[in-house]
Protein backbone atom coordinates (compact mmCIF):
# COMPACT_ATOMS: atom_id res chain seq x y z
CA UNK A 1 0.00 0.00 0.00
CA UNK A 2 2.64 2.22 0.67
CA UNK A 3 4.30 2.02 -2.56
CA UNK A 4 1.55 3.32 -4.62
CA UNK A 5 1.16 6.39 -2.20
CA UNK A 6 5.44 6.86 -2.69
CA UNK A 7 5.31 6.80 -6.65
CA UNK A 8 1.98 9.14 -6.29
CA UNK A 9 4.14 11.79 -4.35
CA UNK A 10 7.41 11.69 -6.44
CA UNK A 11 4.99 11.84 -9.77
CA UNK A 12 3.07 14.99 -8.43
CA UNK A 13 5.54 17.51 -9.24
CA UNK A 14 6.33 16.40 -12.31
CA UNK A 15 3.16 16.74 -13.99
CA UNK A 16 1.77 19.71 -12.53
CA UNK A 17 5.08 22.14 -12.29
CA UNK A 18 5.76 21.95 -15.91
CA UNK A 19 4.04 23.05 -19.19
CA UNK A 20 5.10 20.50 -21.47
CA UNK A 21 1.71 18.68 -22.38
CA UNK A 22 3.53 15.14 -22.68
CA UNK A 23 5.05 15.70 -19.11
CA UNK A 24 1.52 16.51 -18.28
CA UNK A 25 -0.40 13.75 -19.85
CA UNK A 26 2.34 11.11 -18.77
CA UNK A 27 2.38 12.31 -15.09
CA UNK A 28 -1.33 12.27 -14.80
CA UNK A 29 -1.83 9.04 -16.27
CA UNK A 30 1.20 7.29 -13.42
CA UNK A 31 -0.18 9.59 -10.55
CA UNK A 32 -4.19 7.98 -11.45
CA UNK A 33 -2.26 4.43 -11.68
CA UNK A 34 -0.47 4.80 -8.66
CA UNK A 35 -2.39 7.39 -6.46
CA UNK A 36 -6.15 6.69 -7.27
CA UNK A 37 -4.94 2.85 -7.10
CA UNK A 38 -4.93 3.48 -3.47
CA UNK A 39 -8.40 3.43 -3.08
CA UNK A 40 -8.75 -0.34 -4.29
CA UNK A 41 -7.30 -1.23 -1.05
CA UNK A 42 -8.93 0.85 1.39
CA UNK A 43 -12.23 -1.36 2.10
CA UNK A 44 -9.52 -4.32 3.18
CA UNK A 45 -7.27 -1.85 4.89
CA UNK A 46 -9.87 -0.50 7.07
CA UNK A 47 -11.65 -4.05 7.96
CA UNK A 48 -8.26 -5.34 9.36
CA UNK A 49 -7.94 -1.99 11.12
CA UNK A 50 -11.03 -2.08 13.48
CA UNK A 51 -12.96 -4.48 15.59
CA UNK A 52 -15.07 -6.89 14.26
CA UNK A 53 -18.13 -5.78 16.37
CA UNK A 54 -17.58 -2.18 14.67
CA UNK A 55 -16.30 -2.99 11.71
CA UNK A 56 -18.94 -1.63 9.39
CA UNK A 57 -19.63 1.50 11.30
CA UNK A 58 -16.06 2.57 11.45
CA UNK A 59 -14.97 2.11 8.14
CA UNK A 60 -17.42 4.07 6.69
CA UNK A 61 -16.51 6.92 9.39
CA UNK A 62 -12.78 6.94 7.97
CA UNK A 63 -13.57 6.07 4.65
CA UNK A 64 -16.27 9.05 4.29
CA UNK A 65 -13.54 11.30 6.07
CA UNK A 66 -12.02 11.19 3.17
CA UNK A 67 -14.78 12.69 1.09
CA UNK A 68 -15.34 15.05 3.55
CA UNK A 69 -11.77 16.75 3.27
CA UNK A 70 -11.87 15.74 -0.64
CA UNK A 71 -15.36 18.10 -1.01
CA UNK A 72 -13.84 20.90 1.24
CA UNK A 73 -10.54 20.62 -1.15
CA UNK A 74 -12.34 22.03 -4.20
CA UNK A 75 -13.27 25.82 -2.47
CA UNK A 76 -9.15 26.03 -0.82
CA UNK A 77 -7.36 25.54 -4.21
CA UNK A 78 -9.27 28.27 -5.91
CA UNK A 79 -8.87 30.55 -2.61
CA UNK A 80 -4.87 30.31 -2.45
CA UNK A 81 -4.55 31.41 -6.64
CA UNK A 82 -7.15 34.27 -6.20
CA UNK A 83 -6.08 35.22 -3.10
CA UNK A 84 -2.02 35.07 -3.28
CA UNK A 85 -0.06 35.78 -6.54
CA UNK A 86 0.46 31.64 -7.26
CA UNK A 87 -0.81 29.39 -10.38
CA UNK A 88 -3.30 26.81 -9.04
CA UNK A 89 -0.50 24.10 -9.50
CA UNK A 90 0.89 24.76 -6.04
CA UNK A 91 -2.15 24.33 -4.07
CA UNK A 92 -3.32 20.97 -6.20
CA UNK A 93 0.95 19.99 -5.11
CA UNK A 94 0.63 21.04 -1.77
CA UNK A 95 -3.15 18.94 -1.53
CA UNK A 96 -1.70 16.05 -3.58
CA UNK A 97 1.55 15.73 -1.54
CA UNK A 98 -0.14 16.34 1.90
CA UNK A 99 -2.31 13.85 1.21
CA UNK A 100 -0.08 11.10 0.50
CA UNK A 101 1.72 11.67 3.12
CA UNK A 102 -1.29 11.44 5.83
CA UNK A 103 -2.09 8.16 3.99
CA UNK A 104 1.63 6.54 3.89
CA UNK A 105 1.81 7.62 7.79
CA UNK A 106 -1.71 6.05 8.47
CA UNK A 107 -0.65 2.94 7.19
CA UNK A 108 2.93 3.07 8.92
CA UNK A 109 1.16 3.80 12.22
CA UNK A 110 -1.36 0.69 11.70
CA UNK A 111 -1.04 -2.63 13.47
CA UNK A 112 0.53 -5.59 11.14
CA UNK A 113 -2.20 -7.97 10.67
CA UNK A 114 -0.18 -10.65 8.16
CA UNK A 115 -0.80 -13.99 9.40
CA UNK A 116 -3.11 -13.11 12.49
CA UNK A 117 -6.15 -14.23 12.91
CA UNK A 118 -8.63 -11.72 12.70
CA UNK A 119 -11.59 -12.82 15.33
CA UNK A 120 -14.00 -10.67 17.48
CA UNK A 121 -13.16 -9.31 20.71
CA UNK A 122 -16.79 -10.02 21.94
CA UNK A 123 -17.75 -13.34 22.50
CA UNK A 124 -21.80 -13.70 22.90
CA UNK A 125 -22.39 -17.10 24.44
Amino acid sequence: MIIPAVIAIAVAPVYLLTSDITWIVLGFVVQGAFGGGIYAQNPSCLAERVPTEVRATASAFCYHQGAIWGGFMAPVLVYFPSSYDVSLAIPMLAGTVGGMISFTVAVLCGPETRGKELVPDLVVS
